[in-house]
């Protein structure tokens, strides 16, 4: 049995851990290489990389509430798009975030050379191999801990980098702004495509949703609240930079916050800055370990790699073998970085990640799959997203030939894995050979494989609603389902009822239907309008059965009364006497709730009445 991670990430840690995986080198040290591409329209860029992750931000947060399970994007894209695409989702997400947190370890020694420029390069690498153990081994201890740690460090960051924007607002020069394109749009868009990692933290959040409680709120909120909140601290500390420091400072700077500080604040704007860096970068390398060891853990749950990626820790339920692979995998690489093309690639990597995210949103929408639930019902959504992958592919190109070339190898590698490794496991039937059969056959069965997949989005319905099933749950699960088209009356129904269950309890359908109607003369069951909940006790011993009936046209129950159209039956025995009450006061909870009724009636046959009740918020034991 697959083990389920804690969900002890609250929606203020979840919020730190994007946050603080976007203030690093996307905006401590890329503004000075994009500068020398772009000049003062480096402000622009950022902005227009901002806009562009919308789409994204919109299809991830969707996706990632609807299956809140480990491995974010990789999830989703395996369940929609089949294996082989799953397979390159994972190793790319999972590349990407390990190579942005190396980034960022790597960083710390570029902002130490500033108070100290006689450190060895030896030592600063060092140095970033040795945070990069001490994460790993926090990370492995507790997930819980970690996040706490995240939010204290990203709301030291933001308050420091509050305080550069007001101090550093007098000291612009309204001239440093002049010349604002220095090249066209080929290097300006370019340049859009390489800052796109400076935003990859925002879906970090998304492979770590099996452990973010109340997923289906927290996660949306999550990413949009650091969206905005950093949207605008990277405008307006990049505007601040861009005008207190002239341009030979500023081009191909490696630390251009540090050096702005230091131009209007002396050498403690340049000591804060340069120690809010590198703190900046181990928030990003924290939640690059945390988030993609999550991304093996979903991959070996499938099959796609092996099974001990999937091993949780007994005492802080962690995947301590995924997170000490990511953690040796980020010290490897920090030990052989290239920095602008690994940046480049990494960058790619994000765009052909998120270009799967909004393939798959258009896909499962077009699906009509019952246990789906859209989160945003814009009608021009699926527009924007078809827009999003167009862009997302021009910027991929306009990054170099070379890039395009290295991303296309790294594509291979992972279908040669697949090819190699996992392509005779039994994976579950792709949304997409679903979406191609329901365009080529309009009169698609069960048959195909597409319960499979409404069976695993209701779980994962369960789970993203905190929803630990009861015994009611479960005897509602086995039990039997009368969905009732033709009006009728009550003693049809018991009738109709009577030879369903006489297959099921030691009793003739006579027997049955005469329990029935003698409860029925003790007093109506009728208890509320539309809705009724008829409940016998019968001889034995340990039997416990939950029947649901939905009656289109109505049940005639009473005279003068409204027709019944929910129908709960209980039968027990003596014996189980608890939970026949229990049973009672579930019910008795669903049917108050405002939803209840019009999802009863507008539910899509047997299975999807069942799914309703099991759904249904109310106190479980």
């Amino acid at each position: 049995m697959k083990e389920n991670l804690h969900k002890n990430i609250s929606l203020i840690t979840a919020f730190s851990i994007a946050a603080g995986a976007m203030i690093s080198s996307g905006l401590f040290v890329l503004p000075g290489v994009v500068y020398t591409k772009t000049g003062p329209a480096i402000i622009l860029v950022y902005f227009v990389a901002g806009l562009l992750m919308i789409p994204t931000i919109f299809s991830q947060s969707e996706l990632a509430t609807a299956m809140p399970k480990a491995g974010g994007a990789y999830n989703y894209i395996m369940r929609i798009l089949g294996a082989p695409t799953g397979m390159v989702a994972g190793f790319a997400s999972w590349f990407s975030i390990a190579m942005k947190s190396a980034f960022a370890l790597i960083g710390i020694g570029t902002f130490l050379t500033l108070i100290n420029p006689e450190v060895p390069e030896f030592h600063i690498r060092l140095l970033a191999a040795g945070t990069a153990v001490i994460f790993t081994i926090i990370n492995l201890l507790s997930t819980k801990h970690s996040g706490k740690l995240q939010t204290i460090m990203v709301i030291v960051l933001i308050s420091i980098l509050a305080l550069f924007i007001i101090v550093g607002y007098p000291n612009i020069e309204k001239s440093n702004y002049q010349s604002f394109f220095l090249k066209d749009y080929t290097a300006f868009f370019a340049a859009v495509g390489m800052v796109f990692i400076s935003f990859g933290g925002l879906t970090k959040i998304a492979s770590m949703s099996e452990e973010i409680k109340q997923s289906g709120k927290n996660i949306p909120r999550a990413m949009f609240l650091a969206f905005i909140v950093m949207m605008i601290l990277y405008l307006l500390v990049i505007t601040i930079t861009v005008g207190v420091l002239p341009h030979d400072l500023l081009a191909d700077s490696l630390a251009p916050i540090s050096i702005a500080a230091e131009n209007f604040a002396g050498n403690i704007g340049l000591v804060l800055i340069s120690i809010t860096a590198m703190l900046a970068f181990v928030t990003t390398a924290n939640a690059g370990i945390m988030s993609a060891s999550r991304i093996p853990l979903g991959m070996g749950r499938d099959g796609l790699i092996p099974e001990t990626f999937t091993k949780l820790s007994d005492k802080n339920k962690t995947p301590y073998f995924a997170i000490l692979v990511t953690g040796i995998t980020i010290i490897t690489v920090i030990l052989a970085l290239q920095i602008q093309s690994l940046v480049k690639v990494a960058s790619a990597m994000m765009l052909s990640l998120f270009i799967l995210n909004n393939l798959s949103l258009i896909i499962i929408r077009n699906l009509g799959l019952r246990n789906y639930k859209p989160t945003f019902r814009a009608p021009l959504f699926p527009y924007l997203q078809m827009l999003a992958i167009v862009i997302y592919l021009i910027l991929i190109y306009q990054m170099g030939p070379h890039i395009l070339l290295m991303s296309i190898f790294a594509i291979l590698l992972c279908l040669g894995w697949y090819y190699f490794y996992a392509r005779k496991k039994d994976f579950s039937q792709s949304a997409l050979i679903l979406l191609a059969e329901k365009i080529i056959n309009k009169n698609l069965t069960e048959k195909t494989g597409h319960d499979d997949i409404e069976d695993e989005l209701f779980e994962l319905l369960q789970h993203r609603e905190d929803i630990e099933e009861d015994c009611f749950d479960r005897t509602v699960k086995e039990g039997i389902v009368l969905d009732i088209e033709e009006k009728i009356d009550k003693e049809e129904f018991f009738e109709m009822l009577s030879e369903k269950l006489s297959g099921r309890l030691d009793l003739s359908k006579k027997e049955i239907y005469e329990e029935f109607l003698k409860r029925e003369d003790t007093s109506s069951t009728n208890v509320a309008p539309k809705f009724a909940i008829p409940h016998i006790i019968i001889p034995g011993e340990e039997l416990f059965e939950i029947v649901l009936a939905r009656a289109k046209k109505g049940i005639k129950w009473e005279d003068n009364k409204k027709p019944v159209k929910a129908v709960f039956v209980l039968i027990g025995t003596v014996d189980m006497r608890d939970y026949h009450l229990r049973a009672l006061m579930a019910v008795s909870q669903i049917v108050q709730n405002k939803d209840f009724f019009p999802n009863w009636m507008e539910a899509d046959g047997p299975k999807d009445l069942k799914s309703i009740i099991r759904l249904m918020p109310r106190e479980r034991n």
